[in-house]
């Protein structure tokens, strides 16, 4: 047998391919690794790196901080900061809802009914093959990670309260054991939530492949519970309305470490997720904030107020009016693909995927209470409406929806048809809005029609002679 060649490896690969020590296709501009992670792609220059003495093995690698987040890397991963908004948002601890004699008992129970109740009714478990991402695969990573398992008892508890307090259909088949039916878990949720928010940030410090998996999937659960973030004010028509900001915070930051953690994944159960989950496409922003996207909404893009001119002014200036406009086109690619057919999983994905997508402009806005961003926010709520058949949305469009209606001015009412048509009749959220707005003077917001008219909305607005105009 003849003598084996040595062999050189390449090293003309991509600089993520490398710190991940897997093959790269060494495709330009863009390998098939990074276009698959969705991440950006980078060479360095063979010719300079030649002539760089190599550093020692015990040398951490180089690596540019990921878009967004500010931090060093390590010997494995990488040392990231808290993206702003990643903070817990309650006070509950707990030590203080349940007593340790009960603990171990309500945690047994708790991850019983993730794998019986809760993960069954994920978007994720109506696709074949990730079916088993968190019955199983979550599962087994949680237990090396313990922010992943608060995670899971986190919105455990959350889906039982849910059931108790909505009266869901689910909630015949929940027979909560009569030793725990003096627990408060809505008090077990927001400690839990808390415990996994709060160990999530000390995982960014080490954020590499033996963690990513864990940080990855420990995200996903933070983003669905991020929806329906429990109030710790009132609820009643005499309480001042105070749109979820907290939610919208939180689910950017949420999607921020979820972008950090994509480059350190190793082959797993997230590589998996992300292999299945190319419908429906996150990935094509072009598509999501496609300007055609905001034609139904463009009456509330324009909307003037004649009574107050100066607050007009401030509303068109260019990054106000783009945060306007980006998030009705999230909005819009909501309502087409509704229009379109698309299966209520991947709508959820959609609606799930709103608060991460929208501007962090757009939050401060609606943190201002302008009249136009909660108009916006309650065109959002019609979607989260159309699929509230998954439980962790019930009741969250209504609450918002009529919230903003107490608070919104006389001159505005007329926005908020479609969304309280829908409130009415989930099937609303397939009708064009414009149809509902009747005749109408959009400088005067004097509409002339009612719900039910069939004019498009009087005048084309003046997003909509833009359009037409390129």
């Amino acid at each position: 047998m003849p003598p084996r060649l040595a062999h050189r490896k390449s090293r003309a690969g991509c600089r993520r391919c490398k710190e991940r020590k897997v093959k790269c296709t060494e495709e330009r501009p863009s390998c098939a690794a990074c276009g698959r992670h969705g991440v950006p792609c980078e060479y360095v220059d063979t010719a300079i790196a030649a002539s760089v003495p190599r550093r020692p093995k015990s040398s951490p690698p180089h690596r540019d901080p990921a878009p967004s987040i500010s931090g060093s890397t390590g010997e494995h991963g990488a040392t990231i900061s808290p993206p702003s908004g990643l903070d817990t948002p309650y006070s509950d601890d707990l030590d203080s809802v349940i007593p340790e004699s009960l603990r171990h008992q309500i945690e047994l129970y708790l991850i019983h009914r993730f794998k019986s109740s809760v993960s069954p009714a994920f978007p994720s478990a109506q696709t074949p093959h990730l079916k088993e991402l968190y019955v199983w695969h979550a599962m087994e990573a949680a237990f090396d990670h313990q922010y992943l398992l608060n995670a899971i008892l986190a919105i455990t508890a959350l889906y039982l309260w849910t059931c108790e307090v909505q009266q869901l259909p689910e909630s015949r088949t929940v027979q909560i054991p009569k030793a725990f039916r003096h627990v408060d878990f809505s008090q077990l949720h927001r400690a839990y939530l808390n415990l996994a928010i709060s160990e999530e940030r000390d995982a960014l410090s080490s954020l590499g492949p033996s963690n990513s998996d864990a940080v990855g999937l420990t995200s996903i659960l933070l983003s669905i519970m991020s929806t329906c973030l429990l109030s710790d004010t009132p609820t009643s028509d005499e309480n001042e309305y105070f749109p979820p900001i907290q939610w919208l915070t939180l689910a950017g930051a949420i999607q921020t470490v979820f972008q950090a953690a994509i480059p350190f994944l190793p082959e797993g159960a997230m590589m998996l997720y992300l292999r299945a989950s190319r419908e429906p496409n996150f990935r094509d922003k072009s598509l999501l904030f496609d300007p055609n996207n905001v034609m139904p909404f463009a009456r509330v893009l324009d909307f003037e107020d004649s009574e107050h001119p100066f607050a007009n002014q401030a509303e068109t200036e260019p990054t106000t009016y783009e945060a306007y406009r980006s998030a009705l086109a999230v909005i819009g690619s909501i309502y087409n693909a509704a229009r379109a057919g698309e299966p209520e999983h991947y709508l959820c994905m959609r609606v799930v995927a709103f608060g991460p997508l929208v501007p962090k402009s757009f939050v401060r806005l609606l943190a201002q209470k302008r009249p136009r961003a909660m108009v916006i926010l309650a065109h959002y709520m019609v979607f989260v409406r159309y699929v509230d058949s998954y439980w962790w949305f019930k009741g969250r469009a209504e609450k918002e929806i009529l919230g903003i209606q107490r608070s919104l001015p006389e001159k505005w009412q007329w926005a908020l048809r479609w969304p309280l048509a829908v409130l009415s009749s989930p099937e609303y959220a397939k009708v064009d809005p414009r149809t509902l707005f009747g005749d109408m003077n959009v400088g005067t917001g004097d509409p002339a029609g009612g719900i039910g008219t069939n004019t498009p909305g009087g005048q084309p607005s003046i997003f909509e002679q833009r359009m037409a105009t390129g």
